[in-house]
């Protein structure tokens, strides 16, 4: 879990409606809550020890070249990567790319997608959050699998605008 994580559930948790929250994850003992006069026990101690560590870097775009079968190889050569817009993950999360499992994807690779139309669901601490088409479109690609943790800002899908 790196800062960019712990931002990102601070952030969910900010905009929900609960009113505590107790993480540990990794190595970090996590406790957000939105009460009045919580007792803050042992912070002085948490900034102290706080230090930077190396992250080892996972080289994602290779593993997500290695990963996606549901490329349009005939779309793919035709189309400039200058020309492709992309709709990012807006939070962090688990990805689905079907309503449910038993269910067909929102989207297919050659699929025409209008702006507002449900592309993904992406649960963020047990909620179910539609992502929505924010540009109308083409999918040329899609590069993530369903099931993929995705982070703030990850790149979903590849459109090509029409």
């Amino acid at each position: 879990m790196n800062i960019e994580d712990l931002k990102a559930i601070v952030s969910l948790f900010d905009h929900s409606s609960l009113m505590e929250l107790h993480l540990q994850q990794e190595g970090v003992d996590l406790q957000l809550s939105k009460r009045e006069n919580y007792p803050v026990s042992g912070s002085k101690q948490v900034v102290e020890t706080i230090e930077e560590k190396p992250v080892a870097l996972v080289p994602t775009k290779e593993i997500i070249a290695e990963t996606v079968a549901t490329k349009a190889p005939e779309v793919q050569e035709t189309v400039a990567k200058e020309d492709l817009q992309y709709i990012k993950s807006p939070i962090v999360g688990i990805v689905y790319l079907a309503p449910s499992p038993d269910d067909p994807t929102f989207v297919q690779v050659q699929d025409k997608v209008q702006v507002g139309q449900p592309v993904c669901i992406i649960e963020a601490m047990k909620i179910m959050n539609e992502i929505n088409a924010e540009i109308s479109g083409e999918v040329v690609e899609i590069l993530v699998e369903n099931g993929q943790m995705v982070d703030y800002g990850q790149e979903l899908f590849a459109i090509k605008k029409n």
